[in-house]
């Protein structure tokens, strides 16, 4: 990846995770907010890695499931995984965090996040977790808000504000054993993990819900506005 000096007051250039194919409306929503915050985007997927690109922050946003194999469990049967973009997501969560360069992991974010640094999942809170059971329909998951207790110390807790949240559900997969360094900042109250940070990185941030379909609440774009100053910091400290 190569390294060039840039001003503290230019927009750092913001990375952002996708599939192959055409965008879906969560990937637009993400490329609005990080626009909202004082960024650029640049969309990052298998076909097209920018490897070469100089990014100052990074978004692993939603998608399709992480294969479990990545954490030593077995594929489920008839699923279609995408293997190269979890390589892709992986190889750029490794470069970031050597680099402390701003993360934001986002639902499969947050999950894979977790997996990088030797962490594992449930494959299915409905049968991991009393009471995990939500909507199915993806306009009935945008538009579901269940509660979430965040824990008062956290990155999180700061964004957000406060440490209490009502946020969206659109997962069946959920982190089980935490990685590396990171610690559980939220959770529902059934015990689903909503939120891991890692509070000796500049800005090391996984949620499992998605805060770019509730950008119309100033506290979720705060998220993306933490992401952005945390990145201005990164490229401060490149000069």
């Amino acid at each position: 990846m190569v390294m060039t000096t840039r001003a503290h007051n230019s927009k750092p250039k913001i990375g952002y995770t996708t599939r192959n194919y055409a965008w879906d409306p969560l990937q637009w929503l993400i490329d609005i907010a990080i626009r909202l915050a004082g960024g650029v985007p640049v969309r990052i997927y298998p076909k097209k890695p920018r490897h070469d690109t100089n990014l100052s922050g990074l978004i692993i946003a939603g998608g399709t499931d992480v294969d479990p194999s990545l954490f030593d469990l077995t594929p489920k049967e008839n699923y279609v995984y995408d293997p190269d973009r979890d390589a892709l997501e992986i190889e750029w969560l490794r470069r970031a965090d050597a680099l402390n360069m701003p993360v934001l992991g986002i639902c499969r974010g947050a999950q894979i996040l977790n997996v990088m640094r030797g962490g594992s999942l449930h494959l299915d809170i409905e049968k991991s977790h009393e009471g995990a059971k939500y909507p199915s329909h993806l306009l009935a998951n945008i538009f579901f808000r269940k509660d979430i207790t965040i824990h008062d110390d956290s990155l999180l807790a700061r964004l957000l504000g406060g440490v209490h949240a009502r946020v969206n559900s659109m997962h069946k997969q959920a982190i089980d054993r935490t990685g590396r360094g990171l610690s559980i900042c939220a959770q529902e109250s059934n015990g689903v993990v909503q939120a891991v940070e890692d509070p000796d990185h500049s800005f090391m941030l996984g949620v499992q819900f998605h805060p770019e379909a509730m950008i119309y609440k100033a506290k979720y774009r705060n998220i993306f506005s933490g992401l952005i100053s945390a990145a201005r910091d990164f490229q401060s400290a490149l000069k």
